[in-house]
C-alpha cells in the first residue's frame, strides 16, 4: 500500500471534464494543477474557424443533443433564459460562467503540453507520478500523487480507406467531419455523407440547403428522433428517467424491445425509410 496520502493532482485538459475535476479536487481538499495545451478553456466546445492539430473540432452550427437540465453540472444549472438545447457558443459561455463562479482559472496552466506521464521508481510505495510538460519550447518535470486524464476522445479522425476499394481513384475531395466547419464550399456540389450518427445527420441536413444533391449512407440503420418529445418536453427528460430504467430492467427483453420500437416509430416508421436498426 502507498505510504503517502494523495494531495497533489495533475489534470490534463481544461475542457468540461478537466474543469469539473479541478472543482471536485478542491472540494476534497486536494491541490489540483491543470495543464491545457491551448490558450483557453472549453476543449471540444471552444469553436475555432480552422482545424487545430491535436485538438477536437466542431462545426459552427453544432447544438447539444441533450437538454440543458440533463447537460448542466449538478451544482450549477444553466441560466433560465438559455434555450433547452444550446448552441456551442452558449455552452462555451456556460463553461466560462462555471469556471468564474468557482474560481477555477487560477489552477490552469495554458499553452502547456504534457509530453510524458510515467510512474516514479518508488511508485509501489508512494504511488507518485513524474509528469513532463513543455511550455515555450522548454521542458520541465514535476511530481504528482495522482493524474486525471481529461484530454477527450474526439481528437484524431478515422477514415477507413481500406473499406472503400478504389477510393484512391476518386477525383473529388474527401474529408472527415472533424474538418467540416460550414456548408459554403459545397454549394452546387453532389455530396455523399457516410454515417448516420449525430454529425452525419447534422451535416447532411445543413448541406441539403446549398448542395445540388446530398446522399446519406448508413451501414446498419439508426433511430432518428426529434429533440422535442411529447408535449414539447426535451426527449431526454422523458426517456432517461428512473421509471424508464425500471421498466427496461424489469420487463422481459421481448416486451421491453417492443415498447422501445413502438416509441421510436411514433413519428415515422423507420422500416419504410430503410432506417430500421439491424440490432
Amino acid at each position: 500500500y502507498y505510504t503517502n496520502m494523495v494531495q497533489k493532482v495533475a489534470i490534463i485538459g481544461a475542457g468540461v471534464s478537466g474543469l469539473a475535476s479541478i472543482k471536485f479536487c478542491l472540494d476534497e481538499g486536494l491541490e489540483p494543477t491543470c495543464f491545457e495545451k491551448s490558450d483557453d478553456i472549453g476543449g471540444l466546445w471552444r469553436f475555432t474557424e480552422s482545424v487545430e492539430e491535436g485538438r477536437a473540432s466542431i462545426y459552427h452550427s453544432v447544438f447539444t443533443n441533450s437538454c440543458k437540465e440533463m447537460t448542466c453540472f449538478s451544482d450549477f444549472p444553466f441560466p433560465e433564459d438559455f434555450p433547452n438545447y444550446v448552441h456551442n457558443t452558449k455552452l462555451q459561455e456556460y463553461i466560462q460562467m462555471f469556471t468564474k463562479h468557482f474560481g477555477l482559472l487560477k489552477y490552469v496552466q495554458f499553452k502547456t503540453l504534457v509530453t510524458n506521464v510515467r510512474k516514479r521508481p518508488d511508485f509501489p510505495v508512494t504511488g507518485q507520478w513524474d509528469i513532463i510538460i513543455e511550455k515555450d519550447g522548454k521542458k520541465e518535470s514535476a511530481v504528482f500523487d495522482a493524474v486525471m486524464i481529461c484530454s477527450g476522445h474526439h481528437v484524431y479522425p478515422n477514415i477507413p480507406r481500406n473499406s472503400f476499394p478504389g477510393l484512391e481513384k476518386f477525383k473529388g475531395s474527401i474529408l472527415h467531419s472533424r474538418e467540416y466547419k460550414g456548408p459554403e464550399k459545397f454549394k452546387g456540389k453532389k455530396v455523399l455523407v457516410i454515417g448516420l450518427g449525430n454529425s452525419g445527420c447534422d451535416i447532411a441536413v445543413e448541406l441539403s440547403n446549398i448542395a445540388s444533391q446530398v446522399y446519406l449512407s448508413s451501414r446498419s440503420g439508426s433511430w432518428v428522433m426529434s429533440r422535442v418529445w411529447e408535449k414539447g418536453y426535451p426527449w431526454d427528460m422523458l426517456i432517461i428517467t428512473r421509471f424508464e430504467t425500471f421498466l427496461r430492467n424489469t420487463l422481459p427483453q421481448a416486451i421491453s424491445d417492443w415498447l422501445y420500437v413502438k416509441q421510436m416509430n411514433r413519428w415515422f416508421k423507420h422500416e419504410n425509410y430503410g432506417l430500421m436498426p439491424l440490432n
